[in-house]
């Protein structure tokens, strides 16, 4: 199923001739944020008129769910847009960020999320309070040791029972996720699902086989890392609504798990609430989100806020200042008329409250639940 409707990409078309991004020069920048052998073999210049030419890039691109790295090159196409058009300060960023967000959580196989019109931050616009930002510099220190526990998950497709190549090469999604003991890890429900948003779902065998064939990897700080993989031993509990997994790992990792945060996040209009967000953004060396990324909304089962993540952050950790678990990032809607600190923002991000998952777990897997200590 194409990611993006006939007229969908005429706007996106349209977006990227008014913002000067249809010529040729342009064009080359554009495609080498995408999977070079996929560009070199499947896109080519056909000599046209700069519309013509988008048209026939972004076509081919919008049948292609995913390649065999985990990358979605329509998804990396709009990114480049977006961010190409951004800094030419070019309202037409919105359209690629938007289309770009859509792209993410259906090629993810993200949970739909409340339609963003309806969310407290559209209705009401709410401003950010500014105030004193600094904290303790053992803040930093803190943040590294929390860092310790946060992998890089790549997860491989099967169906029915039979794993799933492209090239030769297996499918493989991307994610992150935490180490909640030293042997139980925590990600999403739909980055051990791998299917994307109109898929059937992974039968529970299949879904227990890409679990199991994941590999989880640690220390990946820095792109001349080779990090230290973790074998998974099985799949120990999910929950599709909640969007939560927790793999069991093979053998025990011996350093701190994260800590977790045991009352809920309770959201008051005006309430200055920072997050920060450790994760792998796009399968890339860990990277940390924080401090600015402040709470927006929150009920019993999410939270919402201002961060910045990409396709890879799902299944990652949302810290409070002091480096507790508060939620589980699960993904991203976009949304029209919110201010962030006095700027317009095209995205608000979403999080499963780690209390619901921990509830979840006292009634349907109360075993497991005393493993977690928090």
């Amino acid at each position: 199923m194409p990611y993006l409707t006939a007229d969908e990409i005429t706007e996106t078309v349209n977006a990227a001739i008014t913002a000067g991004l249809g010529k040729p020069g342009v064009r080359v920048v554009l495609l080498s944020a995408i999977n070079q052998d996929y560009a070199n073999g499947n896109l080519f210049d056909n000599g046209g008129p700069p519309s013509l030419q988008l048209y026939s890039d972004l076509g081919a691109m919008n049948g292609i769910e995913q390649l065999a790295d985990g990358s979605v090159p329509l998804r990396d196409w709009l990114r480049r847009a977006g961010n190409l058009a951004r800094d030419s300060a070019r309202i037409e960023a919105a359209v690629f960020t938007k289309f770009e967000t859509r792209v993410a959580a259906q090629a993810s196989g993200q949970p739909a999320i409340l339609d963003p019109s309806a969310m407290r931050e559209v209705v009401n616009n709410e401003d950010i309070i500014h105030r004193d930002d600094m904290v303790d510099f053992l803040f930093l220190a803190a943040g590294t040791l929390a860092g310790k526990a946060v992998a890089k998950l790549l997860v491989p497709r099967y169906e029915n029972g039979v794993a799933q190549t492209e090239n030769q090469k297996p499918r493989r999604t991307l994610g992150t996720g935490w180490l909640i003991t030293d042997r139980l890890v925590m990600t999403n429900h739909h980055v051990i699902q791998f299917r994307k948003q109109g898929d059937l779902a992974a039968t529970d065998a299949d879904l227990r086989l890409q679990a199991e064939h994941a590999l989880v990897r640690f220390d990946y700080d820095d792109a001349d890392d080779e990090g230290l993989d973790m074998e998974v031993e099985k799949l120990e509990a999910w929950d599709k609504d909640l969007d939560f997994a927790i793999l069991r790992l093979k053998n025990p990792l011996p350093r701190q798990p994260l800590r977790i945060q045991n009352q809920p996040v309770v959201f008051s209009t005006g309430m200055y609430l920072p997050v920060n967000i450790i994760q792998h953004p796009s399968g890339h060396p860990k990277r940390v989100a924080m401090r600015n990324n402040l709470l927006t909304d929150a009920d019993a089962f999410s939270i919402r806020y201002f961060t910045d993540t990409l396709a890879g952050s799902s299944g990652s950790p949302v810290f409070d200042d002091g480096w507790r678990v508060i939620a589980l990032h699960r993904g991203s809607a976009p949304v029209n008329n919110v201010s962030y600190q006095g700027r317009d923002t095209a995205v608000v991000n979403v999080g499963t409250q780690i209390t619901a998952i921990l509830g979840y777990l006292d009634q349907h897997a109360a075993a497991l639940r005393q493993e977690i200590a928090v």
